[in-house]
């Protein structure tokens, strides 16, 4: 079975025969401990007072721009809502007119979509492992201007190795591509977990900036994020949006949650002590795991597993799913897999359905 995205727990309940509820989910990284409480709330007055859905959504998802906008400190005129980060993705492309496209890889699956349906070649900067899959700024430079990209791809902290780069460095590296024409989209879906993301004031006229309000949050189910951008980049974002691009649920929701600064603090302390952790008992399993400052780690099992028969087996024997990469070229040499950073008791399960697995016990 191949996997696009991780957390298709339907798709993978029917191919293995396993009831979905029944799965224990590493391969998608959301927020093991639930969203917060505001969400509970407002599900709850949605229940009591049905008619807040009987109405279409604001077209424009005004207050929660505004939101937003207060939280980046921006003009609302900045920002970008839409129903998650992919469909931003697709749309920063679409209003840069990407048409030579440099992607550090390996990468997200959807910056090589989004590029195919708007007819623009990858060119892919390949990320070495034995480097800890760190991006080299001066060599991506190059690469850009001697292949006449006019667009770069970057995600902060990296998906699928979790590893980060200062904001500094990004907004240093965003300003020499500008100087030969080059746009930049940086994906920072899993910055609320790092040192924080690039600043609106470093931000160049053909620079998009894309976050996700639905992996930290935990509600996946509700599909929202938003972008920020120069106010005529952003304008023709808006632009290429189908009406009512965010529903009313999801704009309530998500106005709910980002002024949590308590529940915002707290799941990045757990995440980084359980991570470090986690991090740690993967290792005693004589895995390779790379530095991550996200809510996933990805590891290489070794040139003497096959990490395709070790998924498969792990969900058959033991209900745990795990991400692999058997269709991503730039990881065809190495037994790779991601697994998400969840509950400690939740870890444990896994680590001792992989010491039975790779003969540890």
């Amino acid at each position: 079975m191949t996997a696009t995205h991780g957390g298709d727990l339907v798709g993978i309940g029917r191919a293995f025969a396993r009831d979905p509820d029944s799965l224990l989910d590493f391969s998608a990284s959301i927020n093991p401990f639930g969203p917060p409480d505001a969400v509970s709330a407002l599900l709850r007055a949605v229940a009591q007072q049905p008619s807040i859905l009987a109405a279409y959504p604001d077209p424009h998802a005004r207050e929660l721009s505004a939101a937003l906008a207060a939280r980046e400190r921006v003009t609302s005129a900045r920002v970008v809502v839409a129903n998650g980060s992919a469909a931003l993705l697709d749309i920063g492309v679409r209003a840069l007119e990407t048409r030579r496209c440099i992607v550090p890889v390996p990468a997200f699956s959807e910056y090589a979509r989004a590029l195919a349906v708007a007819g623009a070649a990858l060119l892919p900067l390949p990320l070495r492992a034995e480097d800890d899959f760190a991006l080299d700024p001066e060599r991506l430079v190059a690469l850009a201007r001697a292949g006449g990209a006019d667009a770069c791809i970057l995600s902060n902290p990296h998906n699928p190795s979790g590893r980060g780069m200062p904001p500094a460095a990004i907004a240093m590296l965003v300003s020499e591509l500008a100087r030969f024409g080059c746009a930049s989209i940086i994906d920072e879906a899993f910055v609320d977990y790092a040192e924080g993301g690039i600043a609106a004031a470093a931000l160049g006229e053909r620079t998009v900036v894309l976050r996700s309000l639905t992996k930290f949050f935990a509600i996946p189910g509700l599909r929202i994020g938003y972008g920020f951008a120069a106010e005529p980049l952003a304008e023709r974002m808006r632009s290429l949006l189908p009406s009512w691009p965010v529903g009313t649920l999801e704009q309530r929701a998500a106005l709910a949650v980002i002024g949590d600064t308590r529940y915002a603090r707290e799941t990045v302390l757990r995440n980084t002590e359980v991570r470090a952790r986690f991090s740690g008992d993967l290792r005693a399993l004589g895995l390779r795991v790379f530095p991550s400052a996200a809510n996933f780690v990805l590891f290489d099992a070794g040139s003497d597993v096959d990490v395709v028969r070790l998924r498969d087996a792990l969900i058959r024997e033991h209900g745990i799913v795990i991400r692999t990469f058997e269709s991503d070229a730039a990881l065809a040499h190495g037994a790779y897999a991601r697994v998400a950073v969840r509950r400690s008791e939740e870890n444990a399960r896994l680590i001792a359905a992989l010491k039975g697995r790779l003969g540890h016990e």
